[in-house]
This record gives structure tokens, sequence and C-alpha cells, in this order.
């Protein structure tokens, strides 16, 4: 791959603005104008500029991240409303959040909430564990449950407590794509990110975490978001492909592991599939993080830290 050009690094660094920008204000009904002004630019070309780089209008991205948190949520919060969750996502009514859902997933709101659980690779391995010795419709084929359900029994946390974390002033380097199939995208941004802040004596000191955007369970894989970040104890003017953001702070839960990065989905598993459902938490929306204290440029095992955004049942 030919290494970006500065022009073209522009170019990223204003539309992860854009993208920033549209999520942190999802609830609102942002005009083209507000949007390309968040980028740096003109109103008159930004969205064929956003469609180019992107794959997606800025209508199709916003409602499709709109739908994305709407789903995650009835799927997390069975105590709020289907209105609600419309409503405070942004949609003018509950009948057009109706009409958006089930064209995007193919059925209505209710039955995702019914059925996501149920249809769910780790509710049907927790059902099984659970209910050894009885008869359950899973969705996975026999191989594969059984390569799944060894690796979330044998995946054990060192240690996984709920603490209050403080908001972390991050400079990023963002990707999209299936980084499960591809660990390599991890190794390139990692790496553009650590090219930049090296000279600029950013690393000493500081931590490194990967902030996840999107649910693997509702978001197609190849359009996933990742952003590669740095923490930082100064201001610092970035450009190019690195941008700046603030890390939300609040209760997380907090999932100590000494994990290979093959092994980190096994280690979401079992936060999700074993620890939470018994913990007294939900998720908060927010996006959820890997923190790495020492980060290793290698395969071998290391210690990380697993940070999901909780709040009391």
């Amino acid at each position: 791959m030919s290494p970006l050009s500065q022009q073209q690094k522009i170019y990223i660094q204003r539309i992860n603005r854009a993208i920033d920008f549209i999520e942190g204000n999802i609830q609102l009904d942002l005009s083209l104008a507000q949007i390309a002004d968040a980028a740096s630019f003109s109103s008159f070309h930004f969205h064929r500029i956003f469609k180019a780089m992107t794959g997606e209008t800025v209508n199709q991205f916003t409602n499709r991240v709109r739908l994305e948190k709407a789903a995650r949520r009835l799927r997390q919060n069975q105590g709020i409303s289907i209105t609600e969750v419309a409503l405070d996502l942004g949609f003018a009514s509950s009948s057009s959040f109706a009409r958006a859902f089930q064209a995007n997933f193919g059925m209505s709101a209710s039955a995702w909430r019914k059925d996501a659980l149920l249809n769910s690779k780790i509710s049907q391995i927790q059902s099984r564990i659970g209910k050894a010795g009885t008869a359950v419709d899973l969705y996975l084929d026999q191989h594969t449950q059984e390569l799944v359900e060894e690796r979330v029994q044998t995946m054990k946390a060192l240690d996984i407590t709920v603490k209050t974390l403080e908001p972390r002033n991050v400079a990023y380097v963002r990707s999209t794509g299936d980084f499960q199939k591809t660990p390599e995208i991890f190794g390139e941004t990692w790496g553009k990110l650590m090219s930049w802040a090296g000279p600029r004596g950013l690393i000493a000191g500081a931590e490194t975490l990967c902030m996840f955007h999107d649910d693997p369970d509702v978001t197609d894989s190849d359009l996933m978001r990742f952003s590669s970040c740095i923490t930082l104890d100064r201001d610092v003017d970035v450009s190019g492909e690195v941008g700046k953001m603030s890390v939300a702070g609040g209760k997380y839960a907090y999932g100590h592991f000494k994990i290979a990065h093959h092994e980190s989905q096994a280690a979401w598993e079992v936060m999700f599939g074993e620890w939470l459902p018994t913990s007294g938490y939900e998720p908060e929306n927010k996006p959820c993080f890997q923190l790495y204290p020492n980060m290793s440029s290698g395969m071998e095992k290391q210690d990380v830290y697993i940070c999901i955004p909780v709040l009391p049942l």
C-alpha cells in the first residue's frame, strides 16, 4: 500500500471530525452544513467527499449508527420503551423508527428485543452450559459450538471489579474493517499512531487503549470502527490521520486478563456472557475499550484491561 500524502491525511482527519461530531450529537437533526462546518469542508462539496471516503452518504451513516445504537439499547435494557429509544436517538416518531428498523434488520424492534438474546452466540452458549442435558436449538454448527464453549470455559479473568475512571484526553488513529479476521489492521493503525507520538515525546508514561465504536452483534464486521489511542498529558496539535477526542469517565467494569491478541474475543465473551449477567449492572450507552498498561508489539500474552461502561440495574 502506498503511503498517504499529506493532503490525504488532512482529509482523513476532517472526515474523522465529522464522524465524531455526528456521534456526539446523534440525537439531533443535524444539517449537512453543520456537519461540514465541523469538518472544515464546504457544505457544497462535503456530501460527495464523505460518500467517497466512507462508502456511505451522510444520511446513510447517521441512520445506520442511530439504528445500531437503538438495537444495542433494546437488547441491553429491557426496561426502556421502544418509543423512548426512538426519540432519544433523534427519530421524529416511533412510526418512522419502526419502518427504519424493519428495513435495516428485517424484523420489528419488538421482535429484535425478544429474539436478540436467544439468537446471540453468547446467550446460546450460556444457555447450553447452564442447562446441561436440555435440548436447545443452537445457531452454531456443532464443531464451532464446542470450540467457542471450550474457549469461554477455559478463559479466566485475573480480576474483575467496577471502578470509577477519570476522563482521558487521547490522540487517536481510526480504522474500519474486520479486525478479527485481519489483525494486521491493528498493527498498521498502532504503527501510524506510535510513529506520530514518538518524535513528540508522548509515549513515556502514557497509556494506550483501543476504543471500539460499534457492537459486533449489530454492525457488519466490515464496517466495525476502532480507534487506537494514546493518552495525552498536555494539549498537542494534531494533523492528518491523527485526531483528538475525550474518552468518557464514569463507572466501568474493569476486567484484567493476560491474553494474546487472538484470545481477545473470548475475554470479551467472559465479560458480557459470564460476569455481566450476575453483576447487578447493565452496559451504559458509551463505547467500550481495551486498556494496555504496557503494550507489546508481538503476539505473546500481555496484560489487558477490558473496560465496559456500566450503570446499576
